[in-house]
């Protein structure tokens, strides 16, 4: 119950109780008999936008903007932010390594007239999840 109690969160030895609608809804069972069995494997880590399982099946985040372009990867517990890439006038929130809740990857285009771009390979990993995406950004000066 100590691992169930983490993954919540919590710490692990916080009182817990199988019938708990927070335990119900990381087992899946939302109501009846449930069992240790129900919990194996299950991770409460969400990432908002959801990424790819793997390198291979990467989700491709994309803006595009005048003056800045903006993408912010979030995880509802502290991941660790593995990136690489880079480009024009680009900012990372996280050095790669790193971990907090959220990333944010910008370019800005800071010559009139002209364009930024800039493009990352980005793992998030939290509680044993791991998922993958690209990350391109343009901004353009239109004035």
């Amino acid at each position: 119950m100590s691992q169930v109690n983490t993954e919540l969160g919590r710490s692990a030895t916080a009182t817990i109780s199988l019938n708990e609608s927070a335990v119900r809804s990381l087992a899946g069972v939302p109501s009846g008999t449930i069992s240790m069995d129900n919990l194996r494997g299950k991770s409460n880590v969400a990432f908002t936008p959801d990424g790819g399982t793997s390198a291979g099946s990467a989700v491709l985040l994309q803006d595009q903007g005048v003056l800045t372009a903006t993408v912010t990867i979030d995880c509802s517990q502290p991941a660790v932010w593995t990136w690489s890439g880079g480009g024009d006038d680009y900012y990372v929130s996280v050095a790669s390594g790193g971990t907090a809740l959220s990333i944010i990857f910008e370019v800005s285009s800071s010559v009139f007239g002209g364009w930024a771009f800039a493009n990352f390979t980005v793992q998030g990993t939290s509680g044993g999840t791991s998922r993958y995406w690209n990350v391109e950004l343009i901004a353009e000066d239109n004035s």
